[in-house]
């Protein structure tokens, strides 16, 4: 099992609870759900609780207003992470598409020309070093995918945190670039076997921290420790949940 031994052991106690307590699985998946939808989009800067996320999901949104913005935000993270849930389900493998069409379930009630659309203006980020020109975003973006399909030494881990933080660098959206790229690390983290993670608002400033350090440094380990401490934290978060249920 090599430098993973505790987090296989995790995800072995994991699974056993998982199998033998479905019926508190499946609420439990809800109860992480509402908490992943919470952490994102207080990260992006919304302010939302969980009661009202849960409401939200529970009642859907009727139509489409200019001052229900709440609710089309949840009810667009829940149709991109259904849309993960069901390419996991079915094997597919990630490509460019597979990104635009989270972008445009994310921001349903958005404009056309906005929904899974690359930027089209120059903007600056400050945990993105040398962003590609506007001109060039479809050419790096399909760099990245050839580079992604071609054999690798890394470890899933590394190889995951090695692709978000190429696809953080590259900031193809006009905005929701960090919630794209945490819904495709869920996606990779549920195709290879695990549950998918809730990274936390208040790992904000080392989260963005640790993209600035790959940019000028190429160091990949910051990024690293941040999903394997998630995915730890969620597989002992839901063993107890399961175990006390």
């Amino acid at each position: 099992m090599g430098k993973y031994t505790d987090l296989f052991a995790l995800l072995g106690n994991y699974q056993v609870a998982k199998h033998t307590r479905l019926t508190q699985n499946k609420a439990i998946e809800r109860e992480r759900l509402i908490s992943l939808i919470l952490e994102s989009t207080t990260m992006a800067g919304h302010t939302l609780t969980k009661d009202k996320i849960n409401t939200i999901l529970s009642n859907g949104v009727q139509e489409v207003t200019p001052t229900n913005h709440d609710e089309l935000m949840v009810a667009g993270y829940q149709d991109a992470f259904m849309f993960v849930e069901r390419l996991v389900a079915d094997q597919i493998e990630l490509s460019e598409n597979i990104v635009k069409e989270i972008h445009s379930l994310l921001y349903v009630g958005s404009s056309e020309d906005f929904r899974g659309q690359y930027r089209t203006d120059y903007i600056t980020v400050p945990h993105a070093k040398n962003l590609p020109p506007v001109r060039h975003i479809s050419y790096f973006m399909s760099k990245l995918f050839d580079e992604y399909k071609e054999p690798s030494n890394m470890d899933i881990i590394e190889r995951i945190a090695w692709f978000h933080v190429k696809l953080e660098g590259i900031h193809s959206f006009e905005d929701g670039n960090g919630q794209v790229g945490r819904l495709i690390i869920n996606y990779q983290l549920m195709k290879a076997g695990y549950p998918f993670v809730v990274f936390k608002h208040d790992i904000k400033k080392r989260y963005y921290k640790a993209l600035e350090i790959y940019q000028t440094e190429l160091n990949l380990q910051p990024m690293v420790e941040i999903i394997l401490e998630a995915l730890s934290e969620e597989l002992q978060t839901r063993i107890t949940l399961l175990t006390n249920n």
